[in-house]
């Protein structure tokens, strides 16, 4: 099984799909004649809407996401080399990364509706009302524009499958995968089924504590590693 798995994800790989998008492949048609595939293929549509999306996030995202993200991004960098300068555990230093992110974007976001409100204020001629409301419409556009961006690189992975259809070799390949990952998960269930039981009360119980659970683990596992040393040390004597 370990096997089928492994050739199952180069197979998505190799065809740039992700395995949520399998479950979709069933309910298309595939046949060899090119023609009849790019009739019936929704690239056109998914390209406007993928276009229509982005256009959509563009203007808000521009304006009052791209500044703070990119200064996040640098700050967050920065911060990440001088957290692996220092410490001896951290390996690629991803935490360092999200909450500097997240900390530099509570202070600046606020600091950049500000600004704005300044320069409007400074250098347009509208009245009390309109400037409010231009203020206070800033947090919704650019939750717009976090939304639409998602949603836009969200379409544009789920193109690659449409674009991967033009080729003969590729429709046969995708062809075959609902029914491979079918036989995947009896499988997995099959074997889940038969190793789960060793677990003990993790499988059987349904409710658990798991502060106890992992008392017992480290009782146990100090008793392993404590047995492997006295068996080591005599090993030693005896020689």
């Amino acid at each position: 099984m370990y096997y089928d798995l492994v050739k199952y994800q180069k197979e998505l790989e190799d065809l740039g799909i992700r395995d949520y998008q399998v479950t979709g492949l069933k309910h298309e048609r595939y046949d060899l004649q090119g023609d009849t595939v790019l009739r019936t293929m929704r690239i056109p549509f998914r390209i406007l809407v993928l276009l229509f999306v982005m256009g959509l996030a563009l203007v808000p995202g521009l304006l009052l996401n791209y500044p703070v993200g990119l200064i996040a991004r640098l700050h967050a960098e920065r911060r990440r080399r001088s957290a692996l300068a220092e410490s001896t555990v951290k390996i690629r230093g991803q935490d360092v990364i999200l909450s500097e992110k997240v900390t530099i974007c509570i202070v600046l976001v606020p600091i950049l509706w500000c600004v704005y409100a300044v320069l409007l204020y400074v250098f347009s001629d509208m009245d009390g009302p309109a400037l409010a409301l231009s203020i206070l419409s800033m947090p919704l556009f650019s939750y717009m524009g976090i939304m639409m961006t998602q949603a836009g690189m969200i379409q544009l992975k789920d193109l690659r499958p449409y674009i991967v259809r033009i080729f003969p070799s590729s429709r046969r390949r995708l062809s075959t995968l609902p029914a491979f990952r079918k036989e995947l998960q009896q499988k997995l269930r099959l074997f889940i089924k038969e190793v789960s039981p060793i677990m003990g009360e993790v499988y059987y119980e349904k409710d658990l504590d798991w502060h106890l659970i992992h008392q017992k683990w480290r009782k146990s596992h100090a008793n392993l590693t404590q047995i492997s040393s006295e068996t080591s040390s005599t090993g030693k004597k005896d020689i």
